[in-house]
C-alpha cells in the first residue's frame, strides 16, 4: 500500500480514530512502542501525532507515569452538541436551495446502507455512515471548511456517539428514524420540519447520558 508523504497526518488521522471509536479505551495507557507495533509506522510522526492530539484532549500526559487516552469530558462533549445544534440548522436549511439530484441520491444511498448495518448491528460502518450523512449536507451547502473545522471541535462529541452505539439496551433505531425523518423533511423542503428533526436529533446524546454514565462510568472525567 503506498503511504502518503506525510507520515504525521497518517500516523495524527489513525490514533485520533482509535481514540473516537474505542480501539484503544478511556484511561488506557499508551507507548509510542506500543502505537508504532500497531501501526508499523515510525517513532517521530507517531510522538508529534500524540503531540497534536493532546492540543485537542485526547491525550493526557502524567509526569512518571505515563501517557494516557483522555477520558470523556461531559462539558466538552455538550458543548459540542451545542455548536452542531446551531450550526447545522443552518447548513441544513442553506443546503435546501443547492442540493442536486445526484446528491438526493447519494443521500437516499446512505439512508439505505444504514438500515443494512443497523439489521447486522455492525456499528463500525454504521457510524462512519452516520458521520458520512451529517458532512453530506455540508458538502452541498458548499461549507465542507466548517465540516473540517468542526472536527477540532467534535472529539469529544463523536467519542460519545460512538460509545452509545456499544452499550446495549439502548435503540439504534432511534438514530435511523431519526435520520429518516432529516432526510424526507429535507427531501420534501419543509423548512420548520427540518429544524425541528435536526434539533430533536443531537439532543439524542441528553436522553441518553445517564444510561451510559451507569454502564461505564470510569470512561468519564
Amino acid at each position: 500500500m503506498t503511504r502518503p508523504e506525510n507520515y504525521q497526518d497518517e500516523a495524527y488521522a489513525i490514533i485520533k480514530k482509535m481514540i473516537i471509536t474505542l480501539a484503544i479505551r478511556p484511561g488506557e495507557r499508551v507507548t509510542i512502542k506500543s502505537l508504532q507495533a500497531k501501526l508499523s509506522i515510525g517513532a517521530t510522526p507517531i510522538r508529534e501525532a500524540i503531540i497534536r492530539l493532546r492540543r485537542e484532549g485526547l491525550f493526557r500526559v502524567i509526569p512518571q507515569s505515563g501517557t494516557y487516552v483522555s477520558k470523556i469530558n461531559l462539558n466538552e462533549v455538550y458543548q459540542a452538541r451545542y455548536v452542531r445544534e446551531n450550526l447545522e440548522v443552518l447548513v441544513f436549511k442553506e443546503a435546501l436551495n443547492k442540493v442536486t439530484d445526484a446528491q438526493l441520491n447519494q443521500l437516499h444511498q446512505n439512508i439505505q446502507l444504514q438500515r443494512v448495518y443497523l439489521q447486522t448491528k455492525d456499528y463500525d460502518q454504521f457510524f462512519d455512515l452516520d458521520e458520512q450523512f451529517h458532512k453530506l449536507f455540508y458538502m452541498i451547502a458548499g461549507k465542507s471548511f466548517v465540516w473540517d473545522w468542526l472536527q477540532l471541535l467534535n472529539a469529544q462529541f463523536n467519542r460519545f456517539r460512538y460509545l452509545r452505539l456499544e452499550i446495549s439496551g439502548l435503540n439504534w433505531n432511534e438514530i435511523y428514524n431519526q435520520h429518516q425523518a432529516i432526510s424526507s423533511a429535507f427531501e420534501s423542503g419543509d423548512e420548520i420540519g427540518l429544524t425541528s428533526d435536526v434539533k430533536e436529533h443531537l439532543h439524542l446524546v441528553d436522553e441518553d447520558v445517564d444510561i451510559v454514565l451507569k454502564k461505564v462510568p470510569g470512561y468519564f472525567e
